[in-house]
């Protein structure tokens, strides 16, 4: 191994995989915000190293090439991403393999940068690594982190400043390494430093005009949903930062680049009923100016009134909760949800008496369902719009590593060990079903979508996004309008 000093560290996310067709999906900006990176920079940081972030996708989200027949990658090429670390000069280049679909990009784009430059400490870590850490050829990683990555790699970057052995380091795996074990949770949130995020490409986000962020204010999952895969690395104990914390970090970025939009990523905003209200007032208290959107929803159980008042106050213009299912019987046998159908059905009613939009998630396709159980679902949320549902989001159930739902679907035969990760998206079905095809699955969703979600005038909705696009954003317009003709011809 390198003995050099560890002081500079570039942190990488590798570009997208996407198939043929779909790359336009990911001109979205709103796909690259990468927080994690972005607290781990601010961690190193903090203890005086040098410390840069390359968003593959970010810098460079326009660049589309093909790669296969039906594959196309997305970002900055891997000569581009070699060019970088060279004039970088890093010691250590820390790669994020967030996404199974990375899986195959991610380890070439590794084996490139280790042999341009052999003398780089190179890490590798996220969920996929956390969740299939002996699908990671050791051959061109020199350490993987397993679980919260902040302060294993913080201590792995100290241990090799000073010559330690780095076995009983948790959370951190060797080439030797025979066993993984998962980093400790960090217990204290208020512990880490704010992320990062000047470290991010914000320019490039911001291209629409819309300046946004990303946040968490809690970690970790008490509830064990089956194709759920936050505990790969968040685990079960929820922990929640100080509400004094989350509410100086909102003033912070809001003074500094006068924020206008706040994504929550939590998975449970409002498990604790008491906490979340109090955040939701002292948002509205501080009149921040900003609107905010819980991303992955909230917990249909943990919604009264009085939270729904205070969401709105907030600046929560809406919110989605998530059913799943439109069977009882799926949710507490298959799902493992833990929550019954009437709790959606009263939050939508409570959503529409308080006058917050309210949206819903379901997931579709399970391995042992059938066409009445899919057929449920749908009628369940064709109930819902009656009520004053507003826009629904249907998923296919997809069997990511570390979930239940990967190991049942491997245990009873429904994928196989070299399943493509490429597919492993929440629009595609690989799971083998003896009801209907992956190719009717996916049909089905794609017209229950359209069903349930309003669309205004194709041409004249259209015409409308194409003269936005062109005024605030002519580059983008042209990127756009030459990928779309590239696409048709």
């Amino acid at each position: 191994m390198p003995t050099a000093i560890i002081r500079k560290v570039l942190l990488v996310m590798p570009p997208a995989v996407m198939e043929v067709g779909a790359a336009e999906n990911m001109y979205n900006a709103n796909h690259a915000f990468n927080l994690g990176l972005a607290y781990l920079a601010g961690l190193l940081r903090q203890h005086d190293f040098t410390v840069s972030i390359l968003d593959c996708l970010a810098e460079d989200r326009f660049n589309v090439r093909s790669v296969e027949n039906e594959w196309q990658e997305v970002g900055l090429s891997n000569e581009r991403i070699i060019d970088h670390i060279r004039a970088f000069g890093p010691d250590l280049v820390g790669v994020s393999i967030p996404f199974s679909c990375q899986h195959d990009l991610a380890m070439e784009l590794i084996r490139q940068i280790k042999t341009a430059f052999p003398d780089i400490v190179l890490v590798a870590g996220a969920n996929h690594v956390s969740a299939l850490p002996d699908k990671i050829e050791r051959s061109w990683v020199d350490y993987l982190i397993i679980g919260e990555g902040e302060f294993a790699l913080l201590h792995l970057i100290h241990a090799l400043n000073r010559s330690e052995s780095i076995e009983r380091l948790q959370g951190v795996v060797s080439k030797e390494s025979t066993t993984y074990h998962h980093a400790p949770f960090i217990q204290n949130l208020d512990d880490l430093p704010f992320p990062a995020i000047d470290l991010l490409p914000l320019r490039k986000l911001w291209g629409s005009g819309r300046r946004w962020i990303n946040m968490v204010a809690t970690r970790g999952c008490v509830y064990d949903c089956n194709f759920c895969s936050i505990h790969t690395i968040m685990g079960y104990p929820i922990r929640r930062r100080s509400i004094e914390n989350v509410i100086a970090e909102i003033g912070h970025w809001r003074q500094i680049y006068k924020i206008q939009e706040i994504y929550f990523e939590d998975d449970n905003l409002t498990t604790n009923a008491k906490w979340a209200k109090e955040l939701f007032r002292r948002i509205a208290e501080n009149k921040f100016g900003i609107r905010f959107y819980a991303r992955n929803g909230i917990r249909a159980d943990s919604i009264d009134k009085e939270l729904l008042i205070l969401m709105k106050a907030a600046g929560f213009h809406d919110f989605y909760i998530a059913p799943e299912s439109g069977s009882q019987q799926t949710l507490d046998e298959v799902i493992g949800k833990r929550m019954k159908l009437e709790d959606c059905t009263r939050a939508v009613k409570l959503a529409r008496e308080v006058g917050i939009g309210v949206n819903a998630f379901f997931v579709l396709g399970f391995p042992h369902e059938t066409w009445k159980d899919i057929e449920a679902t749908i009628e369940y949320a064709r109930y819902l719009k009656s009520l004053g549902c507003e826009r629904f989001w249907l998923s296919v159930a997809t069997p990511y590593p570390g979930t239940r739902l990967y190991n049942q679907c491997l245990e009873h035969g429904s994928i196989t060990e070299d399943v493509d990760y490429r597919k492993l998206r929440v629009a595609k079905s690989v799971i083998n079903n003896r009801d209907f095809t992956s190719a009717e699955l996916e049909a089905f969703r794609n017209r229950a979508m359209d069903e349930l979600n309003p669309h205004p005038l194709p041409v004249v909705s259209t015409a409308k996004k194409g003269l936005s696009l062109l005024i605030n954003d002519p580059s983008f317009f042209l990127v756009k309008l030459n990928y779309k003709l590239g696409v048709l011809f």
